[in-house]
């Protein structure tokens, strides 16, 4: 099964006190103040810039369950879980530059790779085929010969504006590779894709009633609307509908569900077989999914718990993989981790 991760820490839990806001200041291994650093809650529309004293302060009325990233050119970022309301961040040069690693001959031109990379990072959809990436020279690309794997690095954050949706997106690029089974870039014979990394969303549209539908739409059939739903058990035809193989099933027989504070805890039942052998058998449990009676997906479960959070995002997202129509939402359909349909 193709999987994609669109966030290496899409949830985690952190603690800020009871303050609503968070600040700080940001210097150099020779402790000078450090302006225009980004920091931002990783996947939201939460987050600034430090000034030129390197000082910060990021106010928000919620703060969902999500790592904040402090990242400027140059520098190695920081990821930060358990936030106090007052912080002196330190940051380090980065000690390598891609560009001097990327030595291998490459056997494709950059415009077929880069073909390729927006195609799997945007996406085919509506969104994904309005997104303007605004740094395109920044990114670059290796091809390892001998495995076939296509890979894509920068050292830039990549700059995504989607007018679909009516964001700018700054995406830090951590991982992206495209396995092939031959020596291609031909969708063919491709095997595998995944891409990692954090993300910070900044409104730019002025055109709120269109954005907000289109924004409606690529909620609507997600996996943030597919685990809303689980931790709220809403299930119909309109809605998602669980399948055991070709039959419909009650979702309440596969899942059980436990609010904790912020977070829901989900536990996935696990079918009783009677195991015979000394062998251990690692946990795996899937599902079909149909969504508004039409949209098919498929998800495998590799882990019996996990967390989910009020907005719909999830724990373990190397453990659960996601097909069919769900898989094929990229960044041009990815909404902030704090996104809620206005109502």
């Amino acid at each position: 099964m193709i999987k994609f991760i669109f966030t290496c820490f899409l949830i985690a839990t952190f603690h800020v006190g009871n303050s609503q806001s968070i600040q700080g200041t940001v210097f150099n291994e020779n402790h000078v103040p450090l302006a225009g650093v980004s920091v931002y809650f990783d996947g939201t529309t939460l987050g600034t810039t430090t000034n030129t004293e390197g000082f910060f302060k990021l106010k928000a009325l919620a703060i969902p369950n999500a790592i904040l990233v402090i990242s400027y050119i140059g520098y190695e970022s920081i990821y930060l879980t358990n936030i106090q309301s007052s912080l002196d961040i330190q940051l380090k040069p980065s000690s390598i530059s891609l560009t001097e690693v990327l030595l291998e001959p490459i056997p494709f031109t950059r415009k077929e790779m880069l073909q390729v990379f927006k195609k799997q990072f945007l996406g085919e959809t509506k969104g994904g085929r309005a997104c303007i990436i605004l740094n395109e020279a920044a990114i670059q690309f290796s091809y390892d010969s001998k495995n076939f794997v296509l890979a894509a690095f920068s050292d830039e954050i990549i700059k995504i504006e989607n007018p679909y949706l009516g964001y700018e997106v700054d995406f830090n690029l951590m991982e992206f590779s495209v396995s092939y089974s031959k020596r291609t870039l031909s969708e063919q014979f491709q095997k595998a894709n995944f891409f990692s990394g954090t993300s910070f969303f900044q409104e730019i549209s002025d055109s709120k009633s269109k954005i907000e539908k289109n924004r409606e739409k690529a909620y609507l059939g997600s996996s943030k609307h597919f685990f809303k739903n689980l931790i709220t058990k809403k299930w119909g035809e309109n809605e998602f509908m669980l399948f055991e193989g070709s039959f419909a099933t009650d979702p309440s027989l596969h899942f059980e569900v436990f609010p904790e504070g912020d977070l829901t805890l989900i536990k996935v039942i696990a079918p009783s077989i009677k195991v015979t052998t000394s062998v251990k058998l690692k946990f795996q449990k899937s599902f079909q999914l149909r969504y508004n009676n039409k949209e098919q997906s498929a998800v495998i479960f590799r882990t019996p718990s996990f967390y989910v959070d009020a907005y719909g995002n999830f724990t373990n997202i190397d453990e659960i993989d996601f097909s069919g129509e769900i898989a094929k939402r990229r960044i041009g359909d990815m909404l902030p981790a704090n996104f809620e349909i206005i109502k």
